[in-house]
């Protein structure tokens, strides 16, 4: 049980650097600020060389070695939440805050304020802004989605969801964690957790709420694959037709029973759709080292059918697993409509890295490679090759990538 709180507690795959990293010292005389804005932006945790994570500003792709003389210091295991100019830091189990940050014109951040909402369990795990002037932030541990004015940072209600027959199997705390918002109604995933990251039972469930009154419309479940979860960058997201896809986690694979992949709401329904659900553990993939996934993280759409994801596979871990050093990630590029996934020639990662998006044709991994190097590396969707090195060089490990027009 040991190993499986620490897997939860540094987030869905936050990772922890490995012995090979250099000092996180702030450089000097080159900074990261530019003529506009930062079109990058990345949270990079230093461990286990120091305690210290950052929240880094890149100018763009071709900054292939940016130093941290403009990055904003914030906890351990902490993502990003954008919206329009704005950037929320989500503490997730290092604290109960949400802080907000300002994208500025030269390439900076500027810190604009914070809230607490994790309340006596000092956690928060999600943020789904809906305007200017109203945001929710699930407080998993409480139980409770806080609801908050994002421009002045202020509280102004909340939604108490213990208690109120959405835990399953006599459990009343159903563990609100990751949201989205699709017209007008937001998604919410429920942990339903015995211990995080282990569900009660198998099945994945979800809250949906009415984004205008607040109120909870009905709870919705399925049992083909299990924890509905989906927060920092395993996020749920849209494909064309406007059908939401949901990443579930699957108890991190240490129930066998309880399987990792995507299930789909069709665009128009508030029902999990009975005809598709994408497995992702328990399936054979000939690939893959031992011929299947421990389970699957990090899901990242970059439209036309392609998701891109990391998937952990137990045959390259010791015995006891070390998440830091072991090198078990592969990235994976897979299809949402014929489901098929397919192993991508990059190098294998460790169990904590988790950052990945697109930056025009490229698609952004972060990677913390046995000999490679360490840092975003690059799939080209225009000619299918992958970069033998970081196109982008950043000491420390990358948990959340965030990439702006």
């Amino acid at each position: 049980m040991k190993m499986k709180k620490r897997a939860f507690l540094t987030g869905a795959c936050l990772l922890v650097a490995g012995m090979m990293f250099v000092s996180c010292e702030k450089e000097e005389g080159s900074g990261t600020g530019g003529n506009e804005k930062a079109k990058i932006l990345a949270t990079v945790d230093m461990l286990p060389t120091s305690q210290v994570s950052y929240l880094l500003p890149i100018q763009d792709i071709s900054a292939s070695n940016p130093t941290f003389d403009e990055a904003q210091e914030i906890k351990t295991s902490n993502y990003i939440v954008p919206y329009k100019d704005w950037v929320f830091i989500v503490e997730g189990m290092s604290g109960g805050d949400v802080r907000k940050f300002s994208r500025n014109d030269n390439g900076t951040l500027t810190e604009l304020g914070r809230i607490n909402v994790g309340g006596a369990s000092a956690t928060v795990s999600h943020v789904c802004v809906i305007s200017d002037t109203k945001a929710y932030a699930t407080a998993m541990m409480d139980n409770k989605i806080v609801i908050f004015n994002p421009t002045t940072m202020q509280k102004t209600g909340e939604i108490d969801v213990a208690g109120k027959g959405y835990g399953i199997n006599q459990n009343d705390t159903p563990n609100p964690m990751g949201m989205f918002l699709r017209d007008g109604v937001v998604f919410c995933g429920l942990g339903q957790f015995s211990q995080p990251p282990m569900a009660v039972d198998k099945g994945a469930y979800m809250l949906l709420i009415n984004a205008e009154t607040d109120q909870i419309i009905k709870m919705i479940s399925d049992n083909r694959l299990t924890s509905a979860t989906a927060i920092g960058e395993s996020g749920m997201f849209l494909d064309e037709k406007n059908d939401l896809y949901i990443p579930c986690w699957g108890s991190y694979g240490f129930n066998p029973e309880h399987h990792s992949g995507l299930l789909r709401i069709k665009s128009g329904q508030t029902d999990f759709d009975p005809d598709y659900c994408f497995q992702l553990t328990g399936r054979e993939l000939p690939e893959v080292q031992g011929g299947k996934l421990q389970y699957v993280m990090n899901y990242h759409y970059a439209g036309n059918g392609d998701v891109y994801f990391f998937g952990y596979c137990p045959a390259f871990a010791s015995t006891p697993a070390d998440f830091v050093n072991d090198k078990t990630n592969y990235s994976f590029k897979g299809n949402i409509y014929d489901c098929t996934a397919n192993v991508l020639d990059l190098p294998r990662s460790n169990a904590y890295s988790c950052a990945i998006n697109h930056y025009g044709d490229k698609v952004l991994f972060g990677v913390v490679s046995e000999s490679n190097g360490v840092g975003l590396f690059a799939y080209d969707r225009k000619n299918g090759e992958c970069s033998t090195s970081p196109v982008i060089n950043i000491q420390g490990s990358i948990l959340s990538l965030k990439i702006f027009d």
